[in-house]
């Protein structure tokens, strides 16, 4: 399944953010790809305000923020931008986390792909001009 929107403001993110939403809890592990300053986490942060998670900020330096929402449960909002070698993923007890089957959102996740269940939402931002092009593949 593909789902594809065209914005061009952060204003019509919410529409992206309550698809995304819906997929929840069937789906509990979200890869986000997409350019520096393309809208990753501004976009998590949008998905985690419809599950009253209001204080999310970016984990680009401590890999992975932790959240706990009432409808969700454990939410980790995890950044692999530093992550340089899958062997960093380990050192991180990425595995561990993922026993308890939190709901996940994963920004760069090129290192963290081969550590992750088969089934997981990719979410790909492409800057296009004024644009975003958001794309939600399972």
């Amino acid at each position: 399944m593909n789902k594809k929107f065209k914005i061009s403001s952060v204003k019509e993110l919410d529409e992206v953010a309550k698809a995304i939403a819906k997929m929840i809890p069937s789906n509990k592990i979200f890869t986000l790809n997409g350019e520096l300053g393309s809208g990753k986490t501004t976009l998590i942060k949008q998905i985690l305000e419809k599950f009253e998670i209001f204080d999310s900020s970016s984990p680009t330096f401590s890999i992975i923020n932790n959240y706990m929402g009432g409808e969700v449960g454990e939410v980790l909002h995890i950044d692999g931008y530093r992550i340089e070698k899958e062997e960093e993923v380990e050192n991180l007890g990425f595995i561990d986390y993922l026993k308890d089957e939190p709901l996940c959102f994963i920004e760069w996740p090129e290192k963290f792909l081969n550590f992750l269940p088969k089934k997981y939402v990719n979410i790909s931002i492409i800057v296009e001009e004024q644009y975003r092009i958001i794309t939600i593949s399972i």
